[in-house]
């Protein structure tokens, strides 16, 4: 019988980290650590978040950050004449509002500015909690809604805030001996999701 449990473990391992790799598109790569970073190649650095000058204020959770993608969905509930059942509340339509700054990463291999001014997100959003009603109205506001559909929405947010530790994907830009920052790929944009190994793509 424990054997049955074992493998049952094993494999439900083994599925769950390929789902999570399939999920974050991860492309293995040559390690990087203990090498100087290279120049005009595309990389993933693993460090710690660093804010240059003024952060982030999230729209949702007042969290200082240096990112943030923030999403309200909006829900609806079927007529009466339009529901043989129980009512079950459908979708109706989705707000979301991101913005990025320059920001520092410090790795082992030194510190790299992530220098970008949008960055496609591998992290998961979660509910804001505690909520601020006040605050959930002026992003409806925001968006041309009106404050009251509050009651029949789900707001959800994410937040890369300083000193997290999390992944940087993209073109690195030697500018100078020991000043290195990464950037978008030409149409491909920074990529920020969880640690994982420094490697060249």
């Amino acid at each position: 019988m424990i054997w049955l449990v074992v493998v049952v473990l094993v494999v439900g391992m083994a599925v769950g980290i390929a789902s999570t790799l399939r999920l974050t598109q991860w492309r293995p790569g040559r390690q990087l650590e203990g090498e100087p970073l290279p120049d005009r190649k595309v990389v993933t650095l693993t460090g710690t978040v660093r804010v240059v000058g003024e952060p982030l204020i999230a729209p949702l959770s007042a969290r200082s950050c240096v990112m943030y993608e923030t999403f309200a969905s909006l829900y609806e509930w079927p007529k009466d004449e339009d529901s043989e059942g129980p009512r079950e509340k459908a979708l109706a339509g989705q707000l979301s509002k991101r913005a990025l700054i320059v920001f520092e990463l410090v790795t082992s291999m030194g510190v790299v500015t992530i220098d970008a001014t949008d960055a496609d997100l591998e992290l998961a959003p979660t509910p804001v909690f505690p909520r601020f009603p006040e605050r959930e109205a002026r992003f409806l506001r925001e968006h041309d809604k009106d404050e009251r559909l509050i009651e029949n929405a789900t707001f959800e947010e994410i937040t890369v805030d300083p000193d997290s530790l999390i992944s940087v994907h993209g073109l690195a830009i030697e500018d100078s001996p020991g000043k290195i920052r990464l950037t978008a790929d030409g149409d491909n944009p920074i990529v920020i999701g969880v640690p994982r190994a420094s490697v060249i793509v």
